[in-house]
């Protein structure tokens, strides 16, 4: 990710990306790679991370099921989990023309979705506490 007008989104993604990879190992590796199934969580925890500098994005994709993105207040998208679509060689939703049709998210209220952005966030402060850095 290259979000050089704000250090802090970089660094959050970063945090976010780091966390994914390491959620993914730490499961029972049912999907291809990290980022499938896994736009809403990453995109919350985004959202948590940075407080009110993004707002939560999500549309449907080619299989009618919801993808989640996050993006500045200008309008810089920050689609996390956007490898699920591009190592398939399938259009990206964030960017492509389903984008256009783009609701404002809302968290939901799933279990499921809860309980991997609590994992999601203590990996980062994990990842925080391994390169040194004090929680926020």
């Amino acid at each position: 990710m290259n979000y050089p007008q704000d250090p802090e989104i970089e660094a959050a993604s970063t945090l976010v990306i780091a966390a994914l990879q390491e959620f993914y190992e730490q499961s029972d590796k049912s999907t291809k790679n990290p980022y499938e199934g896994m736009s809403y969580v990453a995109s919350v925890v985004l959202k948590n991370l940075l407080a009110g500098k993004v707002i939560l994005w999500k549309v449907k994709d080619q299989n009618r099921q919801f993808h989640w993105w996050c993006e500045t207040k200008n309008g810089e998208v920050i689609d996390l989990t956007s490898k699920q679509y591009s190592l398939n060689n399938i259009g990206v939703p964030s960017s492509g023309i389903a984008a256009r049709l783009k609701e404002q998210g809302r968290r939901t209220g799933f279990a499921t979705h809860k309980k991997k952005e609590e994992q999601m966030m203590a990996i980062i402060e994990e990842i925080k506490k391994k390169q040194g850095r004090l929680p926020n």
